[in-house]
């Protein structure tokens, strides 16, 4: 992963979906605004905290498990956003948070593959280990 957690497109992409999911709790009506805008406001923050544990976590499972906490949030996210489209105008931004869900699937696909490497250098060190503490 990157060294830096600015430097993922994904958590770019989460920080500016959550920016404009907050200019658009503004524009909620007041019925809709502690309700709709309260669960659209805390799910698009989930997904970037999701994305920032995984970027800062050691471990290959834990990230994935992150990642697949944002995942479900950016889904959370999108169906909020449905309910809020027949108050204002959504689409544009439910497709962000489709990317966002994209860019996990795949940034998912890269981890657990350095995962299954690892695990298999592991066996090879334990085979190895074992066959050199046998002679």
């Amino acid at each position: 992963m990157a060294e830096s957690i600015e430097q993922l497109r994904i958590y770019k992409s989460s920080r500016s979906a959550e920016d404009r999911v907050y200019e658009l709790v503004k524009q909620l009506p007041l019925d809709q605004f502690y309700g709709l805008g309260n669960d659209l406001r805390r799910s698009s923050a989930a997904v970037s905290h999701h994305i920032s544990n995984a970027h800062r976590l050691f471990s290959y499972r834990l990230k994935l498990d992150e990642l697949t906490a944002a995942r479900r949030e950016a889904e959370a996210t999108q169906k909020y956003l449905e309910t809020a489209s027949r108050l204002t105008s959504t689409a544009r931004l439910a497709d962000q948070y489709t990317i966002i869900i994209k860019q996990a699937w795949g940034l998912s696909k890269w981890l657990r593959a350095k995962l299954e490497k690892t695990r298999e250098e592991a066996e090879i060190t334990a085979k190895e280990q074992l066959s050199a503490s046998v002679v």
